[in-house]
């Protein structure tokens, strides 16, 4: 019997552009033409006046612009609430300005020549030192991405993420695909101490000393604090190759720092299309009409949804690779404003997959929830469906129409869009014109600055996370890590008054 053919079809588009970016093609990013083809679009109609409760009127929108424009000034000025034991967190902002062409240069310079020595490459990392570059990998890159050949990757490696969860058979079938490879990898953790990856780095580190002897040194780098810390200690030590977490960029705003670059140029992702892109809305949001200004209307019309007992926000999407930054949203949003009973949580979902999942609840279920549509307008492939004999399925009338699945797949978020309207849901449709890194940087930033803002509206300090400490200090006392006794006899304390309960 012979294989499976692919009549019909077109060559890969994705596999195209991952060729192109190996041989260092870059997109136009810097023209007129590519900025107006590439310009995000927030679309906010279906957010006012939803049939039903907790609808949300444009007076009230109208009413929270004063405040969002002097949250946008404070935030701009550093004044408020906005440090993290003294160092003031808002170095994001000028990430787009600040990088320089050198030091992207060293960064690309560095991960060329490790791309080829070796065959695949992990990294190692949880939270903001994970979801930023795993979200941008995905969404730029073919889905079986390390399936393909190094040629169709564009000449990288295979990229694996390890560090990010504590499942043991999640870590051993990764090694199972590092098997008789040669590995390199980038380990990230500000003080080297985070639980995860700090295990994850210990089993890594093993295995390659004893795999490669002396030379594992040179297959290591490390992302770290630029001073302080085990990792940094052991990188002085080893004479590991190194970059630096800021200290004024919090970790779920870091992706455009060396937290997340190395990782991305080892993708061979352009990291100074993607910079451009950050660039290009940090530009945009310092625009002071309100309604020109995309961050601060999703700001404020999150703000206004929450006001009104919105407390779940559904953010979906039709492309499977932006399903990957709506997970990166679900750290962002919900770790910077969950504090002191506010926020929302935020659920990724894919359309239309989830549509038959949880479309039931959405559409009739309690009206606490909102919707952000991540719409992808163009993308990298095009599919046409074929006509049958019999029509059976009924689908005949789309050949006829000439739509194709891209056709229908846009009717993924416009059909939804509105039926989730008339039942009640309030939502919006943010417009990504196609995949590349400069739109992915725009949205980034958006985002980044939008959260930021919801802090002040909120009254909290949106760069912390005190109780992320909470699971930790229990953790650490369960395990019977040094210095955490007390914490260990409370708990034991507390549990045997508490009747355990099992059926």
């Amino acid at each position: 019997m012979s294989g499976f053919e692919l009549g019909g079809l077109n060559k890969n588009s994705t596999i195209a552009a991952q060729r192109r970016r190996g041989e260092g093609k870059q997109n136009r990013f810097d023209t007129p033409e590519f900025r107006e083809a590439n310009r995000i679009t927030l679309d906010v109609t279906y957010m006012l006046e939803a049939p039903g409760a907790g609808s949300i009127a444009m007076e009230k929108i109208e009413s929270l612009i004063p405040e969002v424009l002097k949250a946008r000034e404070m935030l701009r000025r550093g004044e408020g609430d906005i440090y993290d034991r003294g160092v003031l967190m808002t170095g994001w902002q000028n990430l787009p300005v600040d990088l320089t062409k050198e030091h992207l240069e060293n960064i690309q310079s560095v991960a060329q020549a490790l791309s080829t020595e070796v065959d695949a490459f992990v990294s190692l990392g949880i939270g903001g030192s994970y979801l930023g570059i795993d979200a941008t990998f995905r969404a730029l890159t073919h889905t079986y991405f390390n399936q393909l050949t190094r040629a169709e990757r564009g000449g990288s490696p295979e990229i694996y993420f390890l560090g990010q969860n504590m499942d043991p058979d999640y870590f051993r079938d990764t090694l199972d695909m590092l098997r008789g490879k040669r590995v390199g990898i980038n380990v990230i953790s500000k003080s080297g101490t985070t639980t995860e990856t700090a295990i994850a780095f210990r089993i890594m580190r093993k295995m390659m000393e004893e795999s490669f002897g002396a030379h594992a040194d040179q297959l290591i780098l490390v992302t770290t604090d630029k001073e302080k810390g085990a990792l940094r200690t052991l990188a002085d030590e080893k004479g590991y190759r190194t970059f630096e977490v800021p200290d004024d960029v919090g970790g779920r705003f870091s992706v455009l720092s060396d937290v997340g670059l190395v990782g991305l140029a080892m993708a061979h992702i352009d990291i100074t299309e993607f910079v451009a892109g950050f660039h290009a809305m940090r530009e945009i949001s310092s625009e002071n009409d309100f309604w020109k200004n995309p961050a601060l209307v999703h700001a404020a019309m999150r703000h206004a949804a929450w006001c009104a007992g919105k407390k779940i926000e559904v953010v979906a999407s039709n492309s499977t690779g932006l399903y990957w930054v709506a997970r990166w949203m679900e750290q962002l949003f919900p770790e910077s404003e969950g504090h002191e009973g506010h926020g929302m949580w935020v659920s990724p979902s894919l359309y239309s997959e989830k549509l038959h999942a949880n479309g039931q609840m959405v559409q009739q279920g309690e009206r606490n929830i909102m919707e952000t549509f991540l719409a992808l307008r163009e993308h990298d492939n095009r599919v046409s469906i074929p006509r049958t004999d019999n029509n059976l399925d009924g689908l005949d009338f789309l050949v006829k129409r000439e739509m194709d699945m891209n056709h229908v797949n846009q009717m993924v978020v416009e059909g939804p869009a509105y039926a989730h309207y008339q039942g009640g849901v309030p939502n919006m449709t943010i417009e990504i014109p196609q995949r590349n890194a400069f739109n992915l940087g725009q949205l980034y930033y958006m985002m980044e600055e939008s959260v930021s803002v919801s802090g002040y509206l909120l009254g909290h300090n949106p760069f912390v996370q005190p109780g992320v400490e909470a699971y930790k200090r229990a953790m650490f006392a369960l395990v019977g890590k040094p210095g955490f006794e007390q914490e260990a006899q409370q708990m034991e304390s507390q549990l045997k008054t508490m009747k355990r309960i099992r059926v």
